[in-house]
């Protein structure tokens, strides 16, 4: 077997098999790092007002609440009540961070990034539509569908980093 000049990079099959067996055993276990952390970033707006709703977080809390501000308007009219406390987003950034946990969880289909970039082009025109509209007095809030235009945004932005970041493709 002849392999590439080491200056020009390694290949599975030029490296050890005991070498290559680390290799992938380090690259799944930094794939489930970020999954993990994708979830956990997605589900703060949600366990955020629950946390509060049920418990003194004092300081904590406001530093975890003022997190989400530069990312999000934070209408009251456009936010969602979840036990009784203000969720820290708008319901379309709800969806979205619903979106990167459901999305970094499952991690499919397995597509290209060409692909994914149309899904996710698609998905973003749909949001800026139900944005267009609502503004335009077309249609009157709506977080279900604020829900899902974000939703549809995040799934794609999270299986499209993990499917990008595994190298898994279809």
């Amino acid at each position: 077997m002849t392999c590439p000049d080491p200056q020009v990079g390694l290949r599975d099959d030029c490296i050890p098999r005991s070498e290559a067996a680390a290799r992938r055993e380090a690259q799944a276990v930094v794939l489930a790092t970020m999954r993990m952390g994708l979830v956990l970033i997605g589900v703060l707006p949600w366990g955020l007002p629950v946390a509060r709703a049920y418990f003194e977080l004092g300081v904590v809390g406001d530093a975890l609440d003022r997190m989400f501000a530069p990312m999000c308007h934070r209408l009251p009219e456009r936010t969602l009540v979840v036990t009784s406390v203000l969720m820290p987003v708008c319901s379309r950034c709800a969806g979205i961070f619903s979106g990167l946990v459901v999305g970094a969880m499952i991690a499919r289909p397995l597509l290209s990034m060409r692909t994914w970039r149309v899904l996710l082009c698609i998905a973003s025109a749909a949001m800026v539509g139900d944005v267009v509209i609502q503004e335009l007095g077309i249609r009157p809030l709506s977080h279900s569908a604020r829900l899902a235009t974000g939703f549809s945004v995040g799934y794609c932005m999270a299986v499209a980093f993990v499917t990008h970041v595994s190298g898994e493709r279809a």
